[in-house]
């Protein structure tokens, strides 16, 4: 089945009748223990194909079992999504946060205070498996934490609420702690479906560090002569907020939130050739 989804909330808030966890930075997993065990994606792939360890983790699951989790790449105390893209983890976790199904009945229209019950009742860490716990009613103060942890976010969840597969509904909401960068554009370049991007980097004495690109933002016009291909521009400062760079130096689910810009159309040699600017921590 399609796993249920979340809405992203504004800001973080505290509330009674809502349970407030971790948001694992990975791989959406529904964990079913029956007659056999599969462990499948939220587009319905079989994750075992892609990390044979997690094979391991039917002998640390009860049987007669449906469960949601958050596959992770650990490392050092923390999740790592860079590690769990390129399958080079030492360690992975399944995050069980939800009991879909158990003992042949299913649960998810009964309320998330009840399914949260008959997943400690059956379910404990060990091995592969971690029992993800969380706290009621003090939102705010769980992201402040996970914040200065540097981790990705919170999930909120009332807990009268139902299990909807594959729906995004305002009774699941998430918190995401994004970090933000001032940074220098030096690209355009447009997709086949007509969506622009700029491509970001930073300076040192060392050259140019690409960061990947990310999608123009509302508001703002490419230059008359822009074409399809990549085109390099006189560098413009753009402050872009994501959740996490990788291991590479790229960031990740980033978006724009402002920038700075005077000449954005004006033509420049690609990054490497010629005198080019330092990024400043916060310009003026």
């Amino acid at each position: 089945m399609s796993p249920m989804l979340a809405i992203t909330a504004p800001e973080a808030f505290s509330r009674p009748g809502w349970w407030f966890e971790t948001k694992w930075d990975g791989y959406r997993a529904i964990i079913s223990l029956g007659r056999r065990f599969a462990i499948y994606s939220r587009r319905g792939h079989n994750l075992m194909a892609w990390y044979p360890e997690l094979a391991q983790a039917e002998g640390d699951l009860p049987g007669d079992i449906v469960l949601d989790a958050e596959l992770v790449a650990w490392s050092a105390g923390r999740p790592h999504f860079s590690d769990l893209q390129r399958r080079s983890a030492g360690q992975y976790l399944l995050m069980v946060f939800d009991c879909l199904y158990s003992e042949g009945r299913w649960l998810m229209h009964e309320p998330l205070a009840r399914r949260l019950e008959e997943l400690h009742r059956r379910v404990a860490t060990r091995g592969v498996v971690a029992v993800s716990d969380g706290i009621h009613e003090k939102g705010a103060a769980l992201f402040a934490a996970v914040r200065e942890m540097e981790l990705e976010g919170v999930m909120a969840k009332r807990l009268d609420s139902l299990y909807l597969p594959g729906r995004r509904s305002p009774a699941w909401q998430k918190f995401l702690a994004l970090k933000t960068e001032w940074c220098w554009v030096t690209g355009l370049a447009q997709a086949d479906d007509g969506q622009w991007y700029w491509h970001v980097a930073t300076h040192a004495d060392s050259g140019w560090q690409a960061m990947g690109k990310v999608r123009a933002p509302g508001g703002w016009n490419p230059p008359p002569s822009a074409g399809s291909r990549i085109q390099w521009v006189h560098p413009f400062l753009a402050q872009v907020a994501y959740r996490e760079r990788t291991r590479e130096g790229h960031l990740r689910h980033a978006r724009v939130r402002q920038w700075k810009s005077s000449d954005i159309g004006a033509e420049n040699p690609a990054p490497g050739e010629g005198p080019l600017p330092r990024s400043p921590d916060s310009p003026e």
